[in-house]
This record gives C-alpha cells, structure tokens and sequence, in this order.
C-alpha cells in the first residue's frame, strides 16, 4: 500500500543525509527589526608605483600632513543688518526657504523670523516648532531648527552658520502635511554636541503610513549631520527617548502596539529598544510578546530556517502544531496551517537527519490520509507536497532531486504560494524555491 510505503520510507530517510546541501532562501526581510551587524574586511590596496612621489618616505610624510580646509561652524553673521522678510507666504517650498536663508543672513532677529513666520505665513500651526536653543555643531553657536507645513506636505530644515554664511545642514521631507515631530533635542550619550531626534510621515501605499525616525549627531571629521541608528527604523507608533538601564546614557525605545489590519497582516506586539554602542545606536532588545496568531508563529520558523538555523526551526514548527491558544488569521487557516507545519517539519528534520521525521510522517498520514475515498486534489496541497518529497527523497536519497519534484506540485496547484502570499503588506513574500529550497 502507498500509506504503508511512504511511511517505511520516512523511516529510511532519517537514516541518510546528503554531504552537502545548497541552501538558497529568499524570504525578504520581515516586518521585525533584527540587531545591527558590523561588517569588517580588508579595503584592498593600490598597485604600488615606484616611479610615484609617494615612494619617498619623507613626501609620503609631507603629504599626509598638509592642511586641509576645514569649515567654520562658529561665524555667523551679526544681526541687526536691513533684514526684510517677505509678508507674503512663498509659492514654493524652495523660496520660501531661500528668503527665510536671505533674512537671516542680512542681520534678521530669530523672534522676528519667529513673529513673522508664525503671524504673516501662518507655517507655525499644530505639529510645528522653531527653536535654536541648541548646539548641534558642537562650535557654540546654535542652529536654527525649523519644522513646519511647506506645500502641503510637512518639511523640517536645521539651518546654521558655515564660513559666515547661512546654509541648510539637514532637511527631511514628509508624505502627509504633518510636519515632523521633534522627539528629543539635546545631550542623549555623554558625547557633545548634542542630538535631534526627529520622525517623519512615511507612506509605502495610501493605507500604510508609518513614522520613519532619524537620530542626527554631529560628524566632526564629514562635518555633517549624520543618523547615528544603524538602521532604517519605521514603527507604528512615535519613539521616545528614556534611560532604560540608568546607565545616564539615554535609550530610543519603540514600543509596538499595532496587532495589525487587513492591509497590513498580523503584527507583533512588544517592545524595540535601541542603545548607544560607542558609535551608533542599534538595536539592543528585542521584546515581542506571545503570539497571537498561528501563522505568527509559522513566519518564525520560517525566518530561522533561511537564516540557517534548523534546530531552531524545528522546535518552533513543533511548537506550531501543539500550541492551543493562537488565533487564525483566516477562517480556513486550520487544515492549511497544519499540513504546512508538518510539511516543514518534516523538510527539517530531513536535512538534520532526525529520527523524530517518522513520528512527523506519522502524524500527517493520520491527519491527512491517503486513501480511495479521499481524492488527492482534496487534502491541502502542503500535505501532498510532503507526501511527494518523501517518495522522491525515499527513491533518490538526494535533497535537490526531491525539492524538483516536490515543486513541481506547486506548479501546478499555484496555490501553494497564493495561501502563503495573503497576509498583507508586512508579511514575507514567497517563491517557489522558498516551498523548498534545497
């Protein structure tokens, strides 16, 4: 009988495993962050010339010593000069920013910029803020930090003073008029100058916007605002700035408290939180609480099975299919879910060569019975998958030519990608090589 033949060869196959497997997943990054990494290398070096002046020690020397230009971020003009500002509002985002540089430079006053700003262009409405209560540069001076409504979209510009001349060292862009929000200014890591923490309204589609947040430090050697977070850092909610630890270093803490909406997918709740590592923040805690869905759960063993991490993966598949508590996404979750938990499982187990892949095998020959009353096209298509990568392996006792074959299930029943590929924006995204990527 086939039952009785699948699951002799099941047994066969904990007992073998390839010498080597090429493993190719694709899975996109998924909607949780994942800690910084540091990446270190040898830059390779120039050919060397000894007809070049640099073969020479001594100029060699000379060289590398010569003066460099270097900015002055501490002349600023006087004020008190003709300084006029127009009572009109600009037409365009980019006027009215040259004439508020143009007032500035001719001598205007901040409270002047301040009244007219706020009276005469109407730009200082809900969400906006002007300060320069803040040395940002590090020279003693501060800049001049603006967030405000410009062409209906919101604009944040931080303006100071470079070789007695005003200019733009920072500016950021929403897509919505909220200007953007201004979370913390000033000392966060014990390093002056200090740091501005500013998030802006970014939007992938019409229905999800999220907070794209930055933390700007002063780079002495760029001489530049860079962000000092060593990664891109979008959440649902605003961050906020505290001492976690009261290390007297302060921490970027987000909390995540979307379960997620049709558009979106089912989202993790819990908490990031990001810290000072000596030169950038990254992200040091990761705190989700329990899942509340089951396909939560299978997204995990998923991502520790393309990041090479199968013991992992298979305790979590595991997991999968005894916990009780979860909620389903969709209505006809149940049966699906579990053929591809056990589908995984057993892939998983294949690889390690665990004998535990029987037990698997199984329990999916009595959840999902190959018998005549039962046609093929009716049990889930993870659940025949499973049954065709058994028989291939159990034939060929090679992981690639069983994954071929097994494949060739989901071309043709497309839904073995369409069932995986539902889950909203935030969701990973499948392919074929991800059913089976061996």
């Amino acid at each position: 009988m086939k039952k009785i033949f699948a699951l002799v060869a099941m047994i066969l196959l904990a007992s073998c495993q390839p010498a080597s497997v090429s493993i190719a997943p694709t899975f996109p990054p998924f909607p949780t962050m994942t800690p910084g990494q540091v990446l270190a290398g040898v830059l390779p070096t120039r050919a060397f010339n000894p007809n070049s002046p640099l073969s020479n020690p001594a100029t060699a020397i000379a060289f590398s010593n010569r003066a460099t230009p270097t900015p002055d971020f501490g002349a600023c003009p006087a004020v008190g000069g003709n300084a006029t500002l127009a009572t009109s509002r600009p037409r365009t985002r980019d006027e009215a920013t040259q004439a508020m540089i143009r007032f500035l430079q001719e001598g205007g006053r901040f409270d002047e910029l301040r009244r007219r700003l706020q009276n005469d262009w109407f730009a200082l409405g809900d969400g906006a803020e002007l300060r320069n209560d803040t040395d940002l540069t590090g020279e003693g001076t501060p800049e001049i930090i603006l967030s405000y409504n410009a062409e209906g979209l919101g604009q944040l510009l931080v303006i100071g003073c470079v070789d007695g001349l005003y200019q733009i060292l920072y500016q950021l862009l929403s897509d919505r008029p909220q200007p953007p929000t201004l979370i913390w200014l000033g000392e966060m890591n014990n390093e002056i100058p200090a740091e501005l923490v500013v998030s802006r309204v970014a939007c992938g589609g019409s229905e999800d916007c999220r907070y794209d947040t930055v933390l700007l430090r002063w780079d002495g050697v760029l001489s530049r605002l860079v962000n000092a977070l060593d990664v891109v850092l979008l959440s649902d909610n605003l961050p906020q700035v505290r001492d976690m630890d009261n290390d007297d270093v302060a921490e970027l803490v987000v909390e995540l408290t979307d379960r997620g909406t049709s558009a979106t997918g089912p989202l993790r709740t819990g908490v990031n939180i990001y810290d000072w590592n000596g030169s950038v923040y990254a992200l040091s805690i990761i705190q989700f609480d329990a899942p509340r869905y089951l396909i939560q759960i299978i997204h995990e063993g998923d991502r520790a099975f393309s990041q090479y991490q199968f013991e992992q993966a298979a305790i979590t598949y595991a997991t999968a299919l005894e916990v009780q508590d979860t909620r389903f996404w969709f209505n006809d979750e149940r049966d699906i879910l579990q053929a591809y938990a056990l589908y995984r499982l057993i892939l998983t187990y294949a690889l390690l060569g665990d004998a535990r892949v029987s037990d698997v095998f199984l329990r999916l020959s009595e959840s999902f019975p190959l018998t005549a009353d039962i046609p093929l096209e009716e049990l889930p298509v993870y659940a025949v998958m499973a049954y065709r990568f058994a028989d291939s392996y159990q034939q060929s006792g090679d992981l690639h030519t069983a994954c071929v074959d097994t494949l060739q299930i989901a071309t043709e029943r497309p839904q073995a990608l369409t069932l995986l590929n539902r889950y909203g924006s935030r969701s990973p995204v499948y392919t074929q090589l991800d059913l089976c990527p061996f």
